[in-house]
């Protein structure tokens, strides 16, 4: 699935990958698409899951937003947000 990414704030080291189609997605998946990323879930709900590794957090969004956070690069980034769209649909 294609996304977006983009810097919130320049200079910061948080990315948010958005769908560039619409999708729902549930509970469990959210929670799966962390897990195949090797991420310790610390949050799960609804409508939201994070997962956490070391300092990198991520957070999915059930409509598919993902937010990236403490990456050292763009690049870093975009790795996790190619992983986790490509299993998104």
């Amino acid at each position: 699935m294609k996304y977006r990414l983009t810097s919130p704030c320049r200079g910061s080291n948080t990315f948010d990958a958005l769908p560039e189609r619409e999708v729902c997605l549930s509970p469990e998946k959210m929670c799966s698409l962390l897990r195949g990323l090797g991420l310790e879930i610390k949050v799960e709900s609804d409508v939201m899951a994070i997962g956490q590794k070391g300092s990198i957090e991520v957070a999915i969004y059930r409509r598919g937003k993902a937010i990236i956070k403490n990456v050292k690069e763009r690049k870093e980034a975009d790795a996790l947000a190619r992983k986790i769209f490509s299993k998104m649909g």
